[in-house]
């Protein structure tokens, strides 16, 4: 992704979410688009705190939504071809997560949510907890099927 006009590649403002090795499951597919989630939601980020307007941040939303059901059916295809046994569960979990997403998007496209710190927080929240908690858990289990 391209970086936000104006933006100065590799400066970010305090708060935002930038790459850690800490988030890496060590499978490098899963690893690739991690490191695009948390750099879209970074530039949402970056544009929710600068005050960029709707035509920035809307787009930046829909991106968002858009790879993350990309991410989450990749992810999804793996587990189920490994024959990780929480595939469904963590299914039901992106399921609940897209669903978020996507309230989250319609309330702020609709004026009822305000780009600020609590849904800055919620982005970043959701990113760090559910890589690294919940795919962590799978993680071990693909390494043992032979995924790298």
């Amino acid at each position: 992704m391209e970086p936000i006009p104006g933006r100065k590649k590799g400066s970010s403002l305090p708060g935002v979410i930038e790459w850690k090795p800490a988030y890496s499951v060590g499978i490098a597919s899963v690893d690739k688009q991690h490191r695009t989630l948390v750099s879209i939601i970074g530039h949402l980020q970056e544009a929710m705190l600068e005050g960029r307007t709707k035509e920035i941040v809307g787009p930046l939303f829909f991106a968002m939504n858009n790879y993350t059901q990309f991410h989450f059916e990749a992810e999804e295809q793996l587990l189920k071809e490994n024959g990780y046994p929480g595939w469904e569960s963590h299914r039901e979990l992106h399921a609940g997560l897209i669903a978020q997403l996507k309230d989250l998007e319609k309330k702020y496209t609709d004026g009822t949510l305000h780009a600020g710190a609590p849904l800055m927080l919620f982005l970043k929240t959701w990113l760090v907890d559910h890589i690294g908690a919940h795919d962590q858990e799978f993680a071990a289990f693909l390494k043992e099927k032979g995924a790298s």
